[in-house]
């Protein structure tokens, strides 16, 4: 989304998840984030300060500030380092007013990030495979032989 000069990378509540949502929009030339988010249905929980430390995560990943708004959850604008700029609590009406830092450029979490994931998925399974084949030709000592003593029973 552009507003005036800005690209806005948008995303909505439980996409702050999703590295393909994120990437797509830094990709794509957003030079902010804003994340959106009614935590109503999570009152009482952690789960509105879990999607902020996501937020705060994706900051950090993309070198992006992000602007995270929640109707009833914990709003925050975060620097590209995860510092918090300001902020209003769970149910705290507000507004907050702040310029960001429109960034550009590609960090390593978002140019290496998903040839990581790959590569660890396979990898690991290639490795289980691998210990899978080798431990099954390793002979096994068998657990009784007919040169073993017979085993003793416990006297009463």
């Amino acid at each position: 989304m552009t507003v005036g000069e800005a690209t806005i990378g948008l995303a909505i509540c439980f996409d702050v998840i999703y590295d393909d949502v994120i990437t797509e929009g830094v990709l794509g030339g957003a030079e902010v984030l804003v994340f959106q988010t009614n935590n109503a249905d999570f009152r009482g929980t952690d789960e509105n300060l879990q999607q902020l430390a996501f937020a705060r995560m994706r900051a950090i990943e993309t070198g992006r500030w992000v602007v995270n708004v929640s109707t009833v959850g914990t709003s925050q604008i975060i620097r590209a380092d995860g510092s918090t700029v300001s902020s209003l609590g769970a149910d705290e009406a507000g507004a907050l007013l702040e310029d960001v830092e429109l960034r550009t450029g590609l960090t390593p979490g978002v140019v290496i990030g998903p040839w990581l994931q790959w590569t660890l998925l396979w990898g690991g399974w290639g490795a289980l495979a691998l210990f899978g084949v080798l431990g099954r030709r390793r002979p096994q000592a068998p657990i009784f032989s007919r040169d073993s003593p017979a085993p003793r029973r416990a006297r009463r």
